[in-house]
């Protein structure tokens, strides 16, 4: 009789121990599958994993934005450029255009380039990039504009999503923040 209920609490403390181990590793691999993506470059297909052992600075926006895109990209790669070298190395900067129509992939790679050298610009259908901003927590929609060349614009939140080496989001950071708050940030992450 002592020997079955040792075997019960034995059973019951290694049930619990494995819960307590298992537990915290799923959910970080449940984490890092929220986030995870596939998408297309001008050189191939693009995944979030593909720069794991850096920290992603991931911006959505598109090309054609007349301001808060090119202004929220300046920002950030002033941040970077401001680090020292061996430190700025440990960044990707990831640009996701949600505006597939007009923003071509050549043009995507030029664009973020344009902004922060080595940074890649990324697209994809129109379905999927519905489903990566929703995991992310962000918005975009297009709205017609009457009597416009451009005939639309892409109205969109503004974030820089942090995420670490692994692809577990640290931090959204609002298009609002100041060159200096982004680089006490980022100085931050060994």
């Amino acid at each position: 009789m002592k020997i079955k209920i040792l075997i019960f609490i034995s059973l019951i403390l290694a049930t619990i121990l494995g819960l307590y181990f298992f537990l915290p590793y799923k959910q970080k691999q449940n984490e890092i599958a929220q986030y995870s993506f596939t998408m297309d470059s001008i050189n191939g297909k693009v995944s979030l994993s593909d720069y794991d052992g850096k920290y992603k600075l991931i911006y959505f926006g598109y090309m054609y934005c007349p301001d808060i895109c090119p202004t929220s990209l300046s920002v950030l790669a002033s941040a970077l450029k401001m680090l020292p070298k061996e430190q700025a190395d440990k960044f990707q900067v990831i640009f996701i255009s949600v505006d597939p129509d007009r923003d071509k992939l050549k043009e995507l790679k030029e664009y973020a380039n344009y902004f922060y050298k080595g940074a890649i610009g990324i697209t994809s259908n129109k379905k999927y990039l519905k489903t990566i901003t929703s995991n992310y927590g962000t918005y975009y929609t297009k709205e017609y504009l009457k009597d416009s060349k451009m005939n639309y614009s892409v109205a969109h939140t503004s974030f820089v999503y942090l995420m670490d080496k692994d692809g577990i989001l640290l931090d959204k950071v609002s298009h609002l923040e100041k060159t200096s708050d982004i680089l006490n940030i980022i100085k931050t992450l060994k």
